[in-house]
């Protein structure tokens, strides 16, 4: 079995059982609260690992255009496009969804640069995280801004390493009795940490859906706040916010702006 995730058909069965017009809604809040309604309605906007496509579809519901989302896996291309016919029915113009690896040169060279790049909870999973990180960061024109979601380092991190690639080399009933007996210890973590039930899920997402995911999300790497914002600084971006996940071991989401497009003098 191959070690990579196949996160297209996870997205796919969410899509069909649990996506619905009240999490596209939630998503769009997402959007809104932490990138801003101004810096959306008009502009171009790269959704950098589209997945299902919920936050392409949700940048083109609050104005954004022209919005182009991009996967590595065909089954989440046609899962974004699916969703997109679902979804888009007050009139704005559909993404683009196309496929391609944010590690392919000759891709992104066609992509051209967006005002805003979402890159949230993908690039640490493509086996080389700092260069899809620098390859994504290029994409941002001057002035523009770029969401990037990475996970938080945590003393457990190479444990969960170990654990992710023992759930994509098991057979489909070994990741089932998986999903079950970590879904149920990750329900109780979160419950403890943060108070609030794990089933009242952020930006759209469902909770069992998401232990799939990260259970099989592998590759798998991490990086702290400092050095994300250390690495980037030298092309041109400054740290404007950021966003901490309920539970250590989930993303950061940070909002950099691009203040020049190399580093300053």
């Amino acid at each position: 079995m191959s070690l990579f995730f196949d996160f297209g058909s996870n997205w796919k069965n969410f899509s069909a059982n649990r996506l619905d017009e009240d999490r596209v809604r939630a998503a769009e809040s997402s959007l809104l609260e932490n990138i801003g309604a101004e810096r959306l309605a008009g502009r171009s906007f790269l959704d950098v690992g589209c997945g299902s496509g919920l936050f392409s579809i949700a940048a083109a519901r609050v104005g954004a255009q022209p919005v182009c989302g991009f996967d590595i896996n065909p089954t989440g291309i046609e899962t974004s496009i699916q969703n997109a016919g679902r979804f888009l029915t007050n009139g704005a113009p559909p993404p683009d969804f196309i496929r391609g690896s944010v590690l392919d040169a000759q891709f992104l060279s066609t992509l051209g640069t967006f005002d805003t790049v979402y890159a949230w909870g993908s690039l640490h999973h493509t086996g080389r995280m700092w260069d899809a990180i620098r390859y994504t960061a290029d994409l941002v024109k001057p002035g523009g801004h770029f969401v990037l979601a990475i996970y938080n380092p945590h003393w457990s991190s190479p444990a969960w390493k170990q654990i992710k690639r023992l759930y994509n080399v098991s057979p489909a009933f070994a990741q089932k009795s998986m999903t079950a007996l970590f879904g149920v210890a990750i329900y109780g973590a979160v419950l403890l940490t943060t108070r609030r039930s794990p089933f009242t899920k952020e930006r759209g997402m469902d909770f069992w859906y998401d232990v799939i995911d990260w259970l099989g999300g592998y590759p798998y790497e991490v990086a702290s706040i400092s050095q994300l914002e250390e690495f980037l600084k030298p092309s041109g971006f400054r740290l404007l916010h950021v966003v901490r996940p309920r539970v250590p071991t989930g993303c950061n989401e940070l909002l950099f702006e691009r203040i020049s497009s190399t580093a300053p003098a």
